[in-house]
């Protein structure tokens, strides 16, 4: 697994980029991205977004401050929501609009699955909302299910290595779009 660094957006509407999923097709696999600042950070997590078909379930993790909260309101920002995307780390989640319903969880001050239950992260994966939870690894990998798993790590002070892990056709749309 090579990290590359994808080049930036022009902005230019572009009719051959990708079009969103319907579902998630081929083999599971991974990819890195580089992000050498957080704008960068927001336009692959906008990149992801306007991928993601209805009923997503996305694992971000990483230590604290490694920017999930940052990729979240990318991801979101491609999902079409409109609203100020915040940290649900003391609300422990938030609803928001945009092509789906978008459920986006922080599982940080959490101690046990009971507490889980109690916020109604399960109750969420609907197959219809895209449910993004933040520290997801706190659950194991088969009680969340994710579909998508994006690790972020700390590359320098401004800069962060992506790793997203998910179905083939996701990474081979993202890939081409050039996050």
């Amino acid at each position: 697994m090579s990290v590359r660094k994808a080049r930036r957006n022009t902005g230019a509407r572009d009719d051959s980029a990708p079009r969103r999923l319907e579902r998630f097709e081929g083999r599971r696999r991974s990819v890195q991205l580089a992000s050498d600042d957080p704008a960068r950070t927001l336009e692959i997590g906008r990149a992801i977004g306007r991928l993601l078909p209805a009923g997503s379930v996305l694992s971000l993790e990483g230590s604290l401050g490694a920017g999930k909260t940052l990729i979240a309101k990318g991801i979101c920002a491609g999902l079409g929501v409109s609203d100020e995307v915040l940290s649900p780390s003391f609300v422990l989640a938030e609803e928001y609009s945009g092509a789906f319903p978008v459920v986006h969880f922080d599982l940080y001050r959490l101690d046990n699955v009971d507490e889980i239950e109690r916020i109604g992260l399960f109750d969420a994966i609907d197959g219809r909302a895209v449910v993004i939870v933040e520290w997801g690894d706190r659950l194991g990998a088969d009680m969340l299910g994710a579909d998508v798993r994006i690790v972020m790590e700390f590359a320098g002070e401004r800069s962060r290595k992506i790793t997203i892990d998910g179905g083939g056709n996701l990474l081979d749309s993202l890939e081409r779009s050039a996050a």
